[in-house]
């Protein structure tokens, strides 16, 4: 395939195209203009021509026009429609004629301009002689005319083409611009908007594609090529990330599948000989409690990794269904008090609901159940004996918010930080958080987030910590 020229060469091309274009086209319609000018209009100087004929009868009538009696026959020979005049008398007087008298009658005056013509206002003004029969000067005739189109041509028809003779050059200016900004355009246009399809696809992370050959102009094409590299380096990249991701996931599902079962054999192991030996030997005792305590502690962290690592499934969806949240939460408030009375802990629930018209949500009940399981044991984990949980429940009609807070030592400034990043497993100035493999509170913001909503930590005026998250009904 041939190169494509540079976009500078194009433009110059396009200027100069539209340069030589605009001056033919110009000239073609002033010499079509003038030709009909010609058949239909009078000249410019059309009154200029009818002077010399003015002349003549000036210097034959000579002095004889002095007379206000020979103005109809010096009228006869001036087109009173295109020349003015005036018959000044050198003895004085204003004499006559369509021109304005003139405010100075110094005859001295009218004597030096005699023969002459001068230009004023646009206007041109000629002092012919008038002479007796001797030769002696006695007068001036001054003639005054316009050299113009429209002076010449009183009709509109006249204006039209003069406006359309001026405007000549703009329009077809114009014109041509138009025309060859859209041959340019309509080069260039395919080029970017192949590089504009490109770079959405990436955006949407599709990169199963080859950009191919851009064209338009050099620049354009070198930056497709550049796309081009540029897209097969990241997905190269993303592959290599893929498939290192992947080989984590399934490493990790592998390891929590693997440890499952003699967990869960340990454990039941040790449940039959709790039952069995509790009162025959406490030493034994106290060693198998220690085996089902670990075991029960080991296989909730290795739930905690597999769901994390079925919520970063690309196949991940939720579930909503209709949910009556009043009966929802009475359940779950039981549930919680239940634990809170074992811990003795206090919980005081409040719900408030601003719907107009309170009906079931549609929301993944079982979703919700474990972002508000995760907040409610990171409120107990930490909340010491005879503390306070308060828990606040508001609905509206695009969902619900929840805040919980506990009467704990708070967040540090480590937890704000990091506390919804994967394995984080608190500060260690705090109450130690073993038992789960700090993946808790990751769950619940990945699950607030696909439910539309969000969560955030932060620390209550009065102390403790504090939660508050919301979820959009589906």
């Amino acid at each position: 395939m041939n190169t494509p020229p540079t976009f500078r060469r194009q433009f110059i091309r396009l200027a100069l195209s539209v340069i030589l274009w605009s001056a033919a086209t110009s000239t073609l319609i002033w010499l079509l203009l003038g030709l009909s000018a010609l058949s239909f209009f009078r000249p410019a100087n059309f009154y200029e021509k009818q002077v010399p004929a003015i002349l003549r009868f000036a210097e034959e009538s000579g002095a004889k026009l002095l007379d206000p009696e020979n103005r109809p026959h010096l009228e006869e020979e001036i087109p009173s429609e295109g020349v003015s005049y005036r018959v000044l008398p050198l003895r004085g007087g204003e004499g006559y004629g369509t021109l304005s008298p003139p405010e100075n009658a110094n005859p001295e005056q009218w004597i030096r301009k005699v023969n002459t013509t001068e230009t004023r206002d646009g206007r041109i003004y000629r002092y012919v002689p008038l002479s007796d029969g001797q030769g002696r000067l006695m007068g001036v005739l001054v003639l005054s005319y316009q050299i113009s189109f429209l002076k010449a041509n009183d009709s509109p028809l006249a204006a039209v083409v003069l406006v359309l003779a001026m405007a000549t050059p703009f329009v077809t200016l114009a014109f041509f611009t138009y025309w060859f900004g859209r041959r340019l355009e309509r080069r260039i246009s395919p080029a970017i908007a192949s590089l504009m399809e490109g770079a959405t696809r990436v955006e949407r992370r599709d990169l199963d594609f080859t950009l191919g050959e851009v064209g338009g102009t050099q620049e354009l094409d070198a930056l497709g090529k550049a796309f081009e590299n540029m897209r097969r380096s990241l997905r190269a990249s993303l592959e290599t990330q893929w498939r290192a991701e992947q080989g984590r996931r399934e490493m990790l599902a592998a390891l929590a599948h693997d440890l499952f079962t003699p967990l869960t054999i340990i454990l039941g192991h040790a449940e039959n000989l709790l039952n069995r030996t509790s009162q025959e030997d406490e030493r034994r005792h106290r060693s198998l409690w220690a085996i089902q305590t670990n075991a029960r502690r080991a296989i909730r962290m290795l739930e905690e990794m597999q769901e994390a690592n079925r919520l970063e499934r690309p196949d991940f969806s939720l579930s909503p269904t209709p949910l009556d949240l009043g009966v929802y939460l009475t359940e779950k408030k039981e549930e919680y008090l239940s634990l809170c009375s074992q811990m003795g802990i206090r919980l005081h629930f409040s719900l408030e609901d601003f719907r107009r018209h309170p009906r079931p949500m549609r929301v993944d009940g079982h979703r919700l159940s474990q972002i508000l399981d995760n907040v409610i044991t990171n409120a107990l984990r930490y909340t010491p004996a005879r503390g306070e949980i308060r828990w606040r429940v508001l609905l509206d009609e695009e969902g619900v918010e929840m805040e919980i807070t506990d009467t704990g030592p708070g967040l540090s400034e480590k937890d704000l930080r990091h506390l919804f990043q994967p394995f984080y497993r608190g500060d260690p100035a705090r109450k130690s958080g073993l038992g789960h493999a700090g993946l808790g509170m990751y769950i619940a913001k990945t699950l607030a987030e696909k439910h539309g909503g969000w969560i955030t930590a932060g620390n209550a005026p009065e102390g403790g910590a504090r939660f508050r998250f919301r979820i959009a009904e589906l």
